[in-house]
């Protein structure tokens, strides 16, 4: 080849090609100037860092939707090599659960007698586990034609996307809004008209300030994950703190009369309605600016449960799971969850996601006031897998916190409070 057929200019092009394609995607702005994207370490925000140095290859948690065929209730136990097992609550007659475990996990099915009809150990890339039938009424009926379908349905999905479908069947994309996250470090600017209080608006003075912008910053592409610094002023943060102190009690975990204690998650629990408190009412304003969503869908009979106040104290802690669930009977799920820092322990006592970056997951531990967005649920409307996140174990001090759910599209009936 001539020796002038490439010039200088053009070999540094090459090598700037090849470590951008190391390194991450050039992102461009308008002006034409072009940057690599920041990795976690570069984008110098306080409360960041990865879970673990390497990422993690086995005992990978994931989710597992179990069908119940039979005519009669069973009880469900994980196999943790006792005789009973750990009791994981009640699948009904002819209805489904869902639930979060890990590859290899055993869960023992029995009746209400206690004689066994069934175990199911998990499996990577496997969702749907079923109690199959053994009347013909129920091997004819459309729930069974529907889970055998779905099953089908779910297979493919997963040959085709390398990821178990975790969403009611069938279900379309999501209708509300989803903010981007194309690089590390994105940034959002949302005006908002609802701005800080510094007292109650039924104080007779004026408490509202000024307008003001709201940023989210992209920390994780997948999950897709967003902080929100300085969301509440301080007197709104004592406001919430009062409000859900005489509120809490023991956390649980399922729903409904299927709602039982676990050592899985030891916190304590309550819930404010929006319009408990003008103060609180003017909040959820500020909420709808964040998620792009309108104000009059944020209530407990639209798209959003009540606001979640949650506690914990030294080593209590919230083991890894999924914010959205799939029983078999709706398409309406949890979005997205916003998280909102009301009181930091003295140590730890973070958010983790134990799936991001690939396995090497990512723990945010944010300043009191600030919050953290995500999204349960993927543009194609699968619950999304990489969400799986847990409450980390306080180890001095205690944490307080608000968790703020919205549905798509609508909230199922048996979850408005």
């Amino acid at each position: 080849c001539p020796k002038d057929r490439y010039s200088m200019t053009t070999i540094l092009g090459i090598a700037l090609a090849l470590v951008i394609g190391a390194y991450g995607v050039e992102q461009c702005s308008e002006q034409g100037s072009c940057q690599v994207p920041p990795t976690l370490e570069e984008l110098g925000v306080e409360g960041l860092s990865y879970l673990r140095d390497t990422p993690l290859t086995e005992g990978r948690a994931l989710g597992a939707k179990f069908r119940n065929f039979l005519t009669e209730d069973l009880v469900m136990y994980w196999d943790n090599g006792s005789p009973e097992g750990t009791y994981s609550g009640v699948v009904s007659a002819l209805a489904g659960t869902a639930t979060n475990s890990y590859e290899g996990h055993t869960f023992i099915f029995r009746k209400r007698n206690g004689e066994e009809v069934m175990r199911h150990t998990m499996e990577a890339g496997r969702s749907i586990y079923i109690i199959p039938p053994v009347e013909e009424h129920v091997k004819t009926s459309k729930f069974y034609k529907k889970t055998v379908e779905e099953m089908e349905f779910v297979e493919k999905y997963y040959k085709e996307n390398g990821t178990p479908w975790l969403s009611f069947y069938p279900r379309g994309p999501p209708v509300h809004h989803m903010w981007s996250a194309d690089y590390l470090g994105q940034v959002h600017h949302v005006e908002t008209p609802h701005g800080y209080l510094s007292c109650s608006p039924k104080d007779g003075v004026d408490c509202h300030g000024e307008k003001f912008n709201v940023t989210l910053t992209t920390i994780s592409l997948e999950p897709r994950i967003f902080l929100i610094e300085d969301l509440l002023s301080e007197y709104e943060i004592d406001h919430i703190l009062k409000l859900g102190k005489a509120t809490v009690s023991r956390s649980t975990v399922g729903q409904g009369k299927n709602a039982y204690k676990s050592s899985t998650r030891t916190s304590a629990t309550g819930w404010l309605r929006r319009d408990k408190t003008s103060t609180l009412n003017h909040i959820f304003g500020r909420f709808s600016s964040v998620l792009n969503i309108s104000n009059d869908l944020l209530t407990h009979n639209k798209c959003a449960e009540n606001l979640q106040i949650v506690h914990y104290q030294p080593n209590q802690y919230y083991a890894p799971h999924h914010d959205f669930g799939d029983s078999g009977s709706s398409p309406s799920a949890r979005y997205l969850t916003l998280f909102i820092y009301i009181k930091a322990a003295e140590k730890e006592g973070g958010t983790s996601f134990p799936k991001a970056f690939g396995g090497r997951g990512l723990k945010v531990l944010p300043k009191a006031g600030s919050a953290i967005l995500w999204y349960n649920m993927l543009p194609d409307g699968n619950g999304d897998d990489l969400s799986l996140h847990s409450g980390m174990h306080v180890e001095a001090g205690e944490k307080w916190g608000a968790n703020l759910w919205v549905w798509d599209p609508l909230m199922s009936g048996a979850r408005r409070r």
